[in-house]
This record gives structure tokens, sequence and C-alpha cells, in this order.
């Protein structure tokens, strides 16, 4: 009888050890429950957070890859205008003005002002990891990417461009170019704005500066080597770029349900 009691006492405090194991089991998982979803909800609150803010900044480097495309399209252009002018008139020492005039575009460059302080932090600090579209992940990654090939690409243009500033300093003569040097590219673009000064000495021979025979052949290699790289710009990378940048757009707006 007194063993029966023992069994029966033994029993009965292993089944309270039981409960009370299996209740904290219960209230350890289910508080590692309750961390995993407010993880997730935190994660999801983030990824809107880094959607919204590269959802702006994408619209902002929409316009600026489009402002990118118009101005070298426009440069390309003035090139073209150049190549053609001085191709017949290269033993010359003089041109028509319409060359000093679209001599005055073949300096500029277009850089885009990239929104990237969401971007770089999302790619830089791992953070992408908070957008669950893998697609998307690997797009916004292709955009980064080729962010960084345009950039290379200006700064090789910009050192070309520099070039053709000393090459033209050593053939157009100043009397005549000062003239031409305060049109603006991004009022041009729109249209040719009257100015009697200019258009009048557009519509004369002009003379290039003394001593520059031999620069006019120099001048538009180097012209035609950089129409090439702007040609790049317009027909593939901002194009690229630009398209790129839509499809993302497109997707945050649908993946974050923004309007």
């Amino acid at each position: 009888m007194e063993v029966h009691h023992h069994a029966h006492t033994a029993r009965k405090k292993w089944t309270h050890y039981f409960w009370e194991f299996l209740m904290l089991f219960l209230a350890v998982f289910c508080g590692f429950l309750a961390e995993n979803q407010r993880e997730h909800y935190v994660e999801a609150q983030r990824a809107k957070e880094y959607a919204k803010s590269l959802l702006s900044d994408m619209k902002e480097d929409t316009t600026e890859i489009s402002g990118g495309i118009t101005q070298n399209t426009f440069m390309i252009k003035a090139f073209d205008s150049c190549v053609s002018i001085g191709l017949r008139n290269i033993d010359k020492s003089t041109v028509p003005g319409e060359f000093y005039y679209y001599s005055r575009f073949t300096t500029n460059a277009y850089g885009i002002d990239w929104n990237r302080s969401t971007l770089t932090q999302l790619v830089q600090s791992g953070n992408l990891r908070y957008f669950k579209n893998k697609e998307l992940v690997r797009k916004i990654n292709k955009y980064y990417s080729l962010q960084g090939q345009i950039e290379s690409n200006n700064d090789a243009d910009h050192l070309h461009r520099d070039r053709i500033i000393e090459i033209r300093d050593r053939l157009l003569a100043a009397r005549y170019y000062e003239f031409f040097a305060p049109v603006s590219i991004s009022i041009e673009m729109k249209g040719h704005v009257p100015d009697s000064r200019v258009d009048s000495l557009m519509a004369q021979q002009l003379s290039l500066k003394p001593g520059s025979t031999g620069v006019m052949e120099e001048y538009l290699n180097n012209l035609i080597d950089r129409k090439w790289r702007n040609k790049m710009y317009v027909d593939k990378l901002y194009p690229e770029a630009l398209q790129m940048a839509v499809e993302i757009i497109k997707m945050l707006k649908e993946d974050y349900h923004f309007k």
C-alpha cells in the first residue's frame, strides 16, 4: 500500500513538472513567434520606407536621363554640322559663321545628377534584403552597376572634351568667338533665339585664328571621336538606364501599392 502511494505521488510530481515544462516551452515558443512576427513587421515597414524613398529618387533620375538624351542628341547635330562645314573648308583661312556657332556646343558635357543616397544605402549596406521580390532586387543591382558604367564613360568624355577645348582655342579667333561663347545650350535646344550680332556673324565668312593651319583637321578628328561616344549615350546607355528606371518604378508601385 505504501509502495503504491509513493508511486502515485511520483507520478503526480512528474506530471506537475511536465506541465510546468510544457507551459514554459509554450511561453518561450509564443514569445519567439511574437518576436519573429514583430521582426517581419519591422522589416516590411522598412522595405516600404526604402521603396517610397527610392521611388522618389528614380522619378528624378528619369528626368535627368531624359535631359541627357536631349542634350547629347543636340550636341551630335552640332558635331555633324562642324564636321560637314569644316571638311568643306579644310584648307581655308575662313569659315562660314555657322561653324563658330556650332563649335560653341561641341564642348558641352552632360553629367547626370543621380539621386543615389537611397540606392547606395540599399546596395552597400545589404538592406536590399528587405525587398522580397528577387526580380526587383536584380534590376536595382543592375541599375546601380549601369550608373557606375555611365559615370566612368562621363569621366573619359570630360577628358576628351577638355582636349577639344584646347584645340578649339588654337583654331577660332577670339574677336568672333566672344559673341558666341554666351549662347546657352539649354535655351538653343528649345529653338534658336534671335540675336542680331550672333545672327549677323553667322551669315558671314569669319577668319580663323592666325597660324592655325593644320589645326582644323585635328579639331575635326576629335569631334568625330567624341560624336561616337555621345552616340553611345543616346543609342544605348541612357535609353537602357531610362527603361530600367521605368521598370523599377513600376515594380515599386505594384509591390508597395503606391500611386
